[in-house]
């Protein structure tokens, strides 16, 4: 367990993984909490949303609103919800420990 927290700690370490939300990383010793996680979606979980209107009009060619406002809903869901229980946790574990040691 210990090894994957590193390897997703690496990651999430990575500028890169936070673009253009870098200024909403919070130091490694303070958890990802869910404002920060809640504005972390509103990004990436409509970047989730906008890919998966682009599949739905490449098989229909015709978006309806409610088509719209489910696949920002189910892409902000799914981000929130993956990313909380991943990432996050692995983030907030080491962020404990790093408090424990001050």
């Amino acid at each position: 367990m210990r090894k994957l927290e590193e390897v997703m700690n690496w990651l999430t370490d990575m500028d890169w993984g936070w673009w253009p939300v870098l200024t909403l990383r919070p130091p490694k010793e303070r958890d990802i909490d869910n404002i920060v996680l809640v504005k972390m979606t509103t990004w990436f979980g409509t970047v989730i949303a906008i890919i998966v209107l682009l599949l739905r009009f490449r098989r229909t060619h015709i978006l309806t609103a409610g088509e719209i406002v489910g696949s920002i809903l189910f892409g902000w869901i799914v981000f929130f919800i993956l990313y909380k229980f991943t990432f996050a946790i692995f983030w907030n574990r080491r962020a404990r420990r790093l408090r424990g040691m001050q």
